[in-house]
């Protein structure tokens, strides 16, 4: 099956002070952006929102390394914890719970993505649970040529993130110096969003370039390059495309 590129979309900066987050309008792909709903890469250094109920769909909260702070996960469940920087909190709602997420630590900011996963029809109402995965148990592949994947959950090369959610889905975070590919498979989508640098995302003899703060997505099954035109921080995420209809309405942190 070829591989279907979507049109390139920027995301657009919200909020200031101690809010902001640069937001992409994934309705834009439609179904080509399933499983996720919401891909939103924030700034926050107060506390924004208060608990609020999430249901049907998993809200996943990434830490960037280069985070100032940690995060705070709190929900109805009785969890409450901190992950660091370079670490993840996959909140698999299920049949519902109330959830917060806030800075760890007062007056010092907290960078990071939250990404809403759509959950099919026959895991919307299954018990809900938090997976976590801290930095040092996060997989790490190499190149020689210097490039780095952190393999935060899915597989990559031959390794594989401990956090297993429900639904299988693949987030990897890259550093390109030169380039690396990676396997789609049929009946997936994939969105490639690059935080800086630019890049050039190839497959089937086609291939688009993608600059900082944009994204593409890709359907279809075979295999994908990426290629650094300078250095570039990008994310992978990729997962079965799933057709149904979303229940992440709230785009609540």
């Amino acid at each position: 099956m070829a591989t279907e590129f979507s049109p390139i979309i920027t995301s657009q900066g919200r909020g200031g002070g101690s809010f902001s987050l640069q937001q992409l309008d994934l309705h834009q792909w439609g179904e080509r952006a399933s499983p996720v709903e919401v891909l939103d890469h924030f700034r926050v250094s107060g506390r924004p929102f208060p608990p609020h109920p999430h249901a049907g769909f998993s809200a996943v909260t990434y830490v960037f390394e280069d985070s100032q702070a940690s995060l705070r996960s709190r929900d109805s469940l009785g969890n409450d914890a901190v992950v660091g920087p370079g670490g993840l909190v996959w909140t698999q709602a299920g049949s519902g719970l109330l959830h917060e997420e806030t800075p760890a630590e007062d007056g010092r900011e907290l960078h990071g993505l939250q990404v809403f996963v759509n959950l099919s029809s026959k895991n919307k109402l299954v018990k809900p649970q938090q997976f976590r995965i801290e930095n040092q148990d996060v997989p790490v592949w190499r190149s020689d040529a210097g490039d780095r994947v952190r393999v935060v959950v899915g597989s990559f090369a031959e390794l594989s993130s401990p956090l297993v959610p429900a639904e299988a889905f693949c987030f990897l975070d890259a550093e390109l110096l030169h380039e690396i590919t990676f396997e789609m498979e049929d009946g997936y989508n994939a969105i490639v969003y690059l935080l800086k640098g630019r890049a050039t995302v190839g497959a089937d003899g086609h291939d688009v370039t993608v600059a900082a703060e944009q994204a593409v997505a890709l359907h279809g099954s075979g295999t994908v390059n990426l290629q650094a035109l300078d250095r570039a921080h990008v994310l992978v995420l990729s997962g079965a495309a799933i057709g149904e209809q979303s229940s992440a309405q709230d785009r609540s942190s």
